[in-house]
């Protein structure tokens, strides 16, 4: 559980100037997605240099972020998961991709998962 002043608050400045600087790595899930849907690392950088933190997960030191990128030409939304433990080491980008319809009412808030699927 979360407390504050455990350690766990996610510095999301430090992060965003380490990302601006080059100085995160992309990790294979990330690429994959953006090999498939047609985004680029800085589309990446983007996301996260200038969008909105959606979610936060300080146990795990991650956050989602959320900002819209051109891909040839089309305006989509784009999240990016964001790790980042130790101030001095580079910033995990664990994945990115277009956040689906059925996991997404908009891409800022999930679906309610249905209980009865009748």
């Amino acid at each position: 559980m979360h407390h504050p002043g455990d350690g766990h608050e996610i510095d999301f400045d430090a992060l965003r100037h380490q990302v601006a600087d080059d100085n995160f790595a992309l990790r294979p899930h990330a690429m994959q997605h953006a090999v498939k849907e047609g985004f680029t690392r800085d589309d990446v950088t983007h996301v996260v240099v200038t969008g909105m933190v959606v979610e936060s997960y300080p146990e795990r030191k991650r956050c989602l972020f959320y900002a819209d990128v051109i891909v040839e030409g089309i305006t989509m939304p784009l999240h990016v998961i964001c790790e980042h433990h130790e101030p001095q080491e580079p910033v995990d980008v664990v994945t990115a991709y277009v956040p689906s319809e059925e996991e997404w009412e908009t891409p800022t808030r999930r679906r309610r998962k249905r209980k009865d699927r009748r």
